[in-house]
Formats: C-alpha cells, sequence, structure tokens
C-alpha cells in the first residue's frame, strides 16, 4: 500500500519520542518483578498513582501515551514479524467491540483481583503483551491492536477527541491507512464520528457499541466507584453492580438525548466531562486512602482533576458552538 507522508522529518523531535517510548517499555519488566517481589506497594503504586494521572493525560493528549504506549511498542515489533494484510472494515468492527468488551471485563476485575493479586496482574499483562504481538504480526501497523481491540482505546477516543495540547504524535511519521476509519492518530477530532459511522446523523449512534459505552460510562464510573476490593467469590454482585448503573446511565442519556433533542457532538462531550468528573471526584478519597495520607490531598487531587476535566470542557464546548455557527 502507498505511503501518504503525513508530518515532516524532525530528527530531534522522533529521538525524544524513542526515548520516552524505550524508557516506558523497559519500566514494565521492572514493575511487573516487583509486582511478584513486593505485591502490595507496588499494586499501590500502579492504581493508585500511576493509573489516575492516565485520563488527564488523555485531555491534555491522547498522542502522549500512544506515542509510548510500552503494548504499542509490543504491537510494532510484532510488525517485524511475517507479512502483515490490510484490516477488513468488518473484522475492526468486530475487533473494536471485543475492546469495549474488554474494558468491561477487566476494569471490574480489578476489584476482585487485580487490585490485591500482583501476579494475577502479571499474568495477564503478558498475555495482552503476546496478543499485541501477534496482532502486529498479523494485521497492518497499528490497525488490529492499537486502533481496534486495545481495552483503553475508547477512553482515548472519548477523552481525547479535542485535546487541550497540540502534540504531534510519537509513532507513525508516515501513514499507510492500515485502519478503515476512526484512527486517533490521524484525526483526533473526527474519530468519534467515523467510529460512530451514519448512526451520529440521528438517535441511531445510541444503538452502536461505541454510543452505548460512551452513554453508560458515567454509570459505569460510579458504580465501580462504590464496590470495595473484595474475593473473587464476590464476582458476580461486582460485575452486576456495573452493569446496572451502566444500564441507568444508558437510559438515563437516551431520554435526556431523545427528549432534549442534543446533537451527537453536544452529547458526547457532556458524557465525557460527566465521566471524567465523576472519576476525579472519587479518585481523590480513594487514592488519600490507599497512600494513607491527609485529607488535603485528596481534595487536591478531586480539584485539579476536575480543574482539568472543566478546562477541557469550557473549550470543546466554544469550539461546538462555533462549528455548529
Amino acid at each position: 500500500m502507498a505511503h501518504a507522508h503525513v508530518l515532516v522529518h524532525d530528527a530531534r523531535r522522533e529521538r525524544l519520542w524513542a526515548v520516552a517510548r524505550w524508557t516506558a517499555f523497559l519500566a514494565v519488566p521492572v514493575l511487573l518483578t516487583l509486582l511478584v517481589v513486593t505485591p502490595e506497594p507496588a499494586l499501590t503504586a500502579l492504581w493508585y498513582v500511576v493509573i489516575p494521572v492516565l485520563p488527564a493525560t488523555f485531555f491534555l493528549s491522547p498522542a502522549l501515551w500512544r506515542g509510548i504506549c510500552p503494548l504499542a511498542t509490543l504491537n510494532e515489533l510484532g510488525n517485524r514479524i511475517g507479512t502483515q494484510r490490510p484490516l477488513s472494515p468488518k473484522l475492526a468492527g468486530v475487533l473494536g467491540t471485543a475492546g469495549l468488551v474488554l474494558f468491561h471485563l477487566m476494569v471490574p476485575g480489578r476489584r476482585v483481583l487485580f487490585n490485591q493479586d500482583g501476579l494475577a496482574l502479571v499474568i495477564t499483562v503478558a498475555l495482552v503483551g503476546v496478543l499485541a504481538v501477534v496482532l502486529g504480526a498479523v494485521w497492518s501497523v497499528r490497525s488490529a491492536f492499537c486502533n481496534a481491540l486495545c481495552p483503553v482505546l475508547p477512553v482515548e477516543l472519548l477523552y481525547g477527541h479535542a485535546p487541550l495540547v497540540s502534540l504531534q504524535r510519537g509513532r507513525c511519521t508516515t501513514c499507510t491507512v492500515c485502519t478503515p476509519r476512526g484512527c486517533l492518530d490521524l484525526s483526533e477530532q473526527k474519530t468519534i464520528l467515523q467510529v460512530l459511522g451514519p448512526g451520529r446523523r440521528s438517535n441511531a449512534w445510541l444503538a452502536t457499541p461505541f454510543g452505548i459505552f460512551i452513554a453508560a460510562l458515567p454509570g459505569f464510573v460510579i458504580g465501580y466507584s462504590l464496590l470495595t476490593d473484595g474475593p473473587l467469590a464476590t464476582a458476580g454482585h461486582v460485575y452486576l453492580t456495573t452493569l446496572g448503573y451502566s444500564l441507568a446511565s444508558y437510559l438515563i442519556t437516551v431520554v435526556v438525548v431523545v427528549g432534549l433533542k442534543l446533537k451527537v457532538s453536544t452529547a458526547i462531550i457532556l458524557l465525557a466531562a460527566a465521566a471524567g468528573g465523576l472519576y476525579y471526584w472519587f479518585a481523590g478519597p480513594a487514592i488519600a486512602t490507599q497512600l494513607q495520607v491527609s485529607e488535603s490531598v485528596s481534595l487536591a487531587i478531586r480539584v485539579v482533576g476536575m480543574g482539568v476535566v472543566a478546562t477541557w470542557f469550557v473549550r470543546t464546548w466554544r469550539r461546538d458552538m462555533v462549528t455548529a455557527a
């Protein structure tokens, strides 16, 4: 397939990205080792220090995490194995839906397994890493894993479709159009609408897999945050709780969107801001408790996190109003 050159070569920028990318990649085996040797502090540092920062980076620019993600690096290493073939639009849709399912399986799984069992997390990360390599070996560039199956991608799409910071991507200095539609690296602002497909022109977007994910996400965040860590035997309760809150969020969204005749871009902005704000509202106390720090730290996390979300919301809302005019 012909290459479409979309970025001007910048050796200094590429070196900086390479340093950041390989630093993140080499940090993974260190983390995995610590999760086995000293699981409790490693799990606390991962889930209550590192992970809470990620949503904020998505609001700033999804290009930041996508440029250094270790799984994306493994996907690229897979590209060096064998001969890749183009990903069909049908298979891209199937893998994208599978990624949404993985998100709803893995995140609640923290409550019954991954927040407490370092070895289980290591095995899961290793399996996902192998999957990234295999998909990179079979299908073109980042089409199958990074742009379809990755369970983090839906959140990147939602938070990053209107980044606060303009940042050139750290991978794919040339474009082979490996992804049938909705490549976040190629066109951040248009990606969500492309993923939603023709349904975006009416309320039919609410019946698409990604539309359902967006509408259900605020409730999912609430449901997960109200739960506490427990044994594997409580998995049924955990998944039913997150499912119930997600369903309630979806139904409320449908009523509001249909009743107020909200256009899809407006609904997406409101839902993204609601999910992000709720995340940091609950994250503050959870982090303070786990790190055993004062309530002032909890308040600071809430203020900073929700401040980023509010800034993103105001800027994106204004841009949407200008576009509509």
